[in-house]
């Protein structure tokens, strides 16, 4: 969201107004006739606020990023009892476009999801066709070329079961077997739940595992640097249809992506080109993670495409073009 402001919005006249700051007088310092753009995820209570006051107020030139399609809010009605919440995401799933979301999606006047599948997923879903593909975007000057030549992992991203960690750390721990000098550096923080979750990880898996939990960002270069390899593999989301922020991220550190092709992943990587798929079946992906160690070439390849790939896709000047086509 920094960086489209940052590269893209602020160039078009947009002026940056922190949510944290305004959501009690937004309608004093936005007038109907502005022009609104707003990043909305699913738990970002802030911001879903903030739309629906413009949207009340009956105002016309408001548009979205929905990063977590075709949600809006999750669950759009929340109660305190826990089985009305049950039903109530029931109802924001299985009743589409009569929920109570579809008013609100309906009264905005330009949608961009991050995933050209997502686009078709709400047009479906809620009857509408002002949705349009947005492309995530990254800052040029941060696409890293990685130089490291072992066989490290990395992950990087929530910690969380949806994620695929457990079976990456056992992957790691069946690789050690051949390759006893493999280390495996787990970046990211579990919430809630999840907490006795990653507990339990870090418990069952230690042998060259380093859990570091969240990483401030001037230490994260140094962090990445240390891998070659990014271990992102994920289960399949019921329920909605996000963009894989921690691919790109991944990508933007000059890291090979092993990962599975689930969700909207394909959209990300292509095998050979930017990242390699796993079938999920150990013995096969343990053939395929080392085909590619021992393929030095290959790895070279594949590391340099995957820059140019993030430039190709995903920069200010893509990425403002996207949006130009749209308004």
């Amino acid at each position: 969201s920094k960086d489209f402001y940052e590269l893209v919005l602020r160039e078009k006249g947009y002026s940056f107004i922190d949510s944290k700051a305004s959501q009690s007088n937004i309608l004093d310092i936005i007038l109907p006739s502005d022009h609104v753009h707003i990043e909305i995820g699913i738990f970002q209570e802030r911001e879903v606020n903030i739309l629906f006051t413009f949207l009340r107020a009956n105002y016309q030139n408001i548009a979205v990023t929905l990063h977590d399609p075709p949600l809006l809010k999750y669950p759009f009605r929340e109660f305190k009892n826990s089985f009305l919440n049950k039903v109530s995401k029931f109802y924001d799933i299985y009743i589409d476009r009569f929920s109570a979301a579809g008013y609100y999606i309906n009264k905005i006047k330009t949608i961009y999801v991050l995933s050209r599948g997502a686009v078709e997923l709400i047009k479906k879903k809620y009857k509408i066709e002002h949705v349009y593909f947005l492309p995530h975007i990254i800052d040029e000057k941060e696409v890293k070329k990685s130089e490291c030549n072992n066989n490290n992992f990395i992950y990087f991203g929530f910690i969380g079961k949806n994620k695929g960690i457990e079976y990456s750390l056992q992957l790691h721990q069946h690789l050690l077997t051949s390759y006893p000098d493999i280390n495996f550096y787990v970046v990211g923080k579990a919430i809630g739940k999840e907490i006795k979750f990653y507990n339990s990880l870090k418990e069952k898996y230690t042998t060259n595992v380093h859990f570091l939990g969240y990483v401030p960002e001037n230490k994260i270069d140094e962090i990445f640097d240390k891998a070659i390899f990014a271990l992102m593999l994920f289960k399949p989301y019921k329920f909605f249809s996000p963009i894989s922020g921690s691919i790109i991220f991944n990508l933007k550190k000059g890291k090979i992506i092993f990962t599975n092709k689930v969700n909207v992943v394909s959209e990300l990587i292509s095998e050979g080109v930017n990242g390699f798929y796993l079938s999920g079946i150990m013995k096969e992906d343990i053939a395929t993670i080392s085909k590619t160690f021992m393929d030095r070439q290959m790895v070279n390849k594949v590391r340099e495409s995957s820059s140019d790939y993030l430039i190709q896709h995903h920069t200010a000047k893509v990425v403002s073009e996207a949006l130009n086509y749209s308004i």
